[in-house]
């Protein structure tokens, strides 16, 4: 809903609470400037519901991380604490048997605390973007504003899942790095991919994959979406699509046309889950690393609201600027220890390979 519109739905709002008709018969290209209309009391109303709306809903397309937690409201204070609690068991009773009283232990895990903190920014105009009613640069100075806050929420979203997930593969875990680990725990550790030689080279195979499920799994957790960057996917795609290939080569006759996207991946990869793209899931572009999970969305964690997105507008007089200020406070939480994320860190960038076919040499006479 644009400006000319809130417009006409406040005077008739104001028109029918005081039982009088609207009168709406004002030319649409000779409405007032910006100044004046900042300067009118009751249109001045509209402006920062206007300036929440476009907020808002830039905020919207792309975003998954904070869809994927559930929304807690902060009434009062500045934290919560999300007890952990161990699950009851039920036992048959036989007739006339006293019934068995059932426990839970509130010190199985680590109690989860949550604590709000503010994130924003603040964006000016100046008097002379004002007075030429440019109102394409304040939409774009907007716009860019919500999408700065709801990227370093989805920044923050994915850096506690790297942190706080229960993680299955590492591959830069090495003696080095952590000496306390002896050769055999190092290997299991990383992911069982090989390249055209045969050799590993960290990337990942189709057990790792499964070895990911079954961590989610064996947590008691029900897996049902893959987290990646949206340039991995080609990692799952290139080798079976190759392969379908009448002709690899470039230019070669024959039909050599397949369907080449995102969607593609839903059949290479073993188990039927959600596949879902967020560019700001961690993937280093200098050393061709990335990381990827496998979830349950319902058991991640949660995003404590305390203040949506709220706006707050001030003039510079000795400057001719105009100020607006943007700010929302909330924070984010890993329930369960992280047991309802199963991660595998700096997977290699690269194509895998199957395992090359092996051959026993057996002496005729040793038959």
């Amino acid at each position: 809903m644009g400006f000319t519109e809130k417009l006409e739905s406040y005077v008739k709002a104001k028109a029918e609470k005081e039982g009088k008709a609207a009168v709406l018969n004002f030319d649409k290209d000779k409405l007032p400037r910006i100044r004046e209309a900042l300067s009118t009391p009751d249109v001045s109303i509209l402006i920062p519901r206007v300036i929440s709306d476009v907020l808002r809903d830039s905020a919207e397309p792309m975003y998954i991380g904070s869809k994927l937690l559930q929304t807690v409201r902060l009434g009062e204070g500045r934290s919560i604490e999300f007890p952990a609690i161990s699950a009851m068991r039920a036992a048959d009773v036989a007739e006339g048997q006293e019934i068995p009283e059932a426990e839970v232990d509130f010190n199985l895990y680590k109690t989860v605390e949550i604590r709000i903190g503010k994130s924003g920014l603040k964006i000016r105009v100046t008097d002379e973007m004002i007075s030429d009613s440019q109102w394409d640069v304040i939409g774009i100075l907007l716009k860019k504003a919500g999408e700065a806050l709801a990227r370093l929420k989805e920044e923050k979203i994915f850096r506690e899942f790297t942190r706080h997930g229960h993680i299955v593969y590492d591959n830069d875990i090495t003696t080095s790095t952590n000496p306390e680990l002896s050769q055999d725990q190092v290997e299991k550790a990383h992911t069982t991919g090989r390249g055209l030689d045969g050799d590993f080279n960290n990337t990942m195979s189709t057990e790792d994959f499964v070895d990911l499920v079954i961590a989610l799994m064996g947590n008691n957790m029900v897996p049902t979406d893959v987290l990646m960057h949206p340039l991995c996917w080609s990692v799952f795609a290139k080798n079976e699509h190759i392969n379908a290939l009448a002709k690899p080569a470039l230019g070669s006759d024959g039909d050599n046309s397949v369907a080449l996207n995102p969607n593609a991946i839903g059949g290479r990869i073993p188990f039927a889950m959600n596949i879902q793209f967020s560019p700001f899931i961690p993937f280093d572009r200098l050393n061709k690393k990335f990381d990827m999970f496998v979830v349950d969305k319902n058991n991640i964690g949660i995003l404590l609201v305390k203040d949506d997105i709220k706006t707050e507008q001030w003039d510079e007089p000795m400057r001719d600027i105009q100020s607006i200020k943007a700010i929302e406070r909330y924070g984010v939480g890993i329930l369960h220890e992280g047991r309802g994320i199963s991660a595998a860190r700096n997977v290699a960038f690269d194509k895998s390979y199957d395992l090359p076919p092996r051959y026993i040499e057996v002496n005729p006479s040793d038959i």
